[in-house]
């Protein structure tokens, strides 16, 4: 298994990628701290975990609370002895307005939660990756961070900074055995997107079916990947198959963005 005796922390547990991974990584034999802020959700899915056979704990998780970002790393390291993975997938969606109508509050509350949650998170698993002389360090990114539509703007901005923290990270904590990637989602066939979907087909007069092939036809592989086929490409950045891959940004998207 390709992660046999690791032991990771994953938050924004929910459903779709938080879900996938979580269950991939179980499946790979990672022992899991799981967080999200709602904590039905993250211990039905925790459930689902255990079902693999691997010891699972799960909590509530406020990204915008540093205490709480602590707390679920310490809860690893007392339960398991270590963290060797950490995968930061939760995030706030954003305003959806433009800049220029933008409030700067509800911004600093996006960057609370998409760049500062991962950064406190960074922060409390770094002394145990040391300790254990290695780790690695998945931050969940957006190709909205180089390629934003419009009405994202907090939410890019935020994602920009994640892409930038990742690179810092690499420089630095490469001397440790740390590796730090970045994961560039474009939409993911969850039930959100699904939603989105039918609202706009309804807007535009058509089919879900049209809209869908109208929509997919930007992407080289003409269609919107699963959350399973996504969290293939966090295990691979959480396994020794990616070693001396650091300081990137995977655009994990059929093809539509990268630079």
């Amino acid at each position: 298994m390709l992660l046999q005796n690791k032991i990771a922390v994953i938050t924004g547990v929910g459903p779709g990628m938080g879900r996938a991974t979580a269950l991939a990584f179980a499946r790979e034999g990672a022992s899991l701290a799981l967080g999200a802020r709602t904590e039905d959700r993250v211990r039905a899915i925790a459930k689902e975990a255990e079902a693999f056979g691997q010891p699972i704990i799960a909590m509530r998780t406020d990204l915008t609370d540093r205490d709480s970002c602590r707390q679920i790393v310490e809860a690893a390291v007392e339960r398991f002895g270590g963290v060797d993975i950490l995968v930061q997938n939760g995030a706030d969606g954003g305003d959806f307005k433009p800049v220029t109508d933008a409030d700067p509050d509800r911004w600093r509350r996006i960057m609370e939660a998409n760049f500062f949650g991962s950064l406190h998170l960074v922060q409390a698993v770094v002394p145990s990756m040391k300790q254990r002389g290695e780790g690695r360090i998945i931050l969940i990114n957006s190709g909205a961070g180089v390629d934003p539509m419009p009405a994202f703007g907090g939410y890019a901005a935020s994602k920009a900074a994640l892409a930038s923290l990742v690179r810092s990270l690499a420089t630095e904590l490469g001397q440790f055995g740390i590796r730090a990637n970045g994961v560039h989602l474009g939409p993911v066939d969850e039930d959100n997107h699904r939603r989105w979907q039918q609202i706009q087909a309804r807007k535009a007069g058509v089919s879900v079916e049209e809209f869908y092939k109208q929509f997919t036809a930007i992407f080289p592989l003409r269609y919107v990947p699963s959350p399973e086929e996504c969290a293939g490409t966090v295990l691979f950045l959480a396994s020794d198959l990616s070693r001396p891959i650091t300081g990137q940004g995977i655009y994990v998207n059929a093809g539509r963005f990268g630079t």
